[in-house]
């Protein structure tokens, strides 16, 4: 009997596995969207089994930023500062160190970035942060993996980290996994193993 009950739970461990879905939110090319122009947002990715929400948040140095706008065009997604100068629709730090701050409805598990539009002459860095996670630099363009947990309520930050002459970079994508409902599947499995053991039991 103990090890038909181990066989089960390590099933529902698998199926929960299995339930986990990849969430991709695209930034660029997302102009007239609830979000764009604004500084803060709600993005909506629907899966097959769950609705995962992303709420955006503009940040300049370090704090909440009213004046500056999360920014998507036909080509890039950025942070518009207030303040003239700035590369409106990239990560700069001509008007202050931008950055996009992310906050799930549910627990995530942060997968990747992709970034773009790192070129010779730039000498702009970013770094990504999950929770109060050890900040990770990025120089170039390019698909980053990360694969760190982050709970519900817990902020993903993307920063603009130097300035670079006016240069900036482009934030495409950011890819995430759902976490599912805890060990939802493993308790389906083991109710159904005790149902078996009560009929079992009943015929002796």
């Amino acid at each position: 009997m103990k090890k038909i009950i181990a066989v089960v739970l390590l099933m529902g461990a698998a199926l929960d596995d299995v339930c986990a879905e990849l969430f991709t939110f695209d930034l660029v090319n997302k102009n007239g969207a609830s979000w764009d122009g604004a500084s803060s947002g709600v993005c909506t990715n629907a899966g097959s089994g769950l609705t995962l929400e992303a709420a955006m948040f503009a940040y300049l140095n370090g704090s909440y930023s009213f004046g500056s706008q999360l920014n998507s065009t036909a080509t890039e997604f950025g942070m518009n500062a207030a303040g003239a100068g700035d590369a409106t629709s990239l990560f700069d730090t001509v008007n202050g160190q931008e950055a996009l701050w992310v906050s799930f409805n549910r627990a995530v598990t942060v997968k990747s970035i992709a970034v773009s539009s790192f070129t010779g002459g730039n000498v702009e860095t970013g770094a990504y942060q999950v929770a109060s996670g050890s900040l990770v630099n990025f120089t170039a363009s390019g698909t980053y993996t990360i694969d760190a947990a982050l709970n519900q309520g817990s902020y993903f930050k993307v920063i603009a980290m130097n300035t670079g002459g006016g240069n900036g970079w482009i934030l495409n994508s950011f890819t995430v996994e759902a976490v599912p409902e805890p060990a939802t599947a493993s308790l389906a499995a083991l109710g159904g193993l005790m149902a078996w053991v009560v009929r079992r039991a009943s015929r002796k």
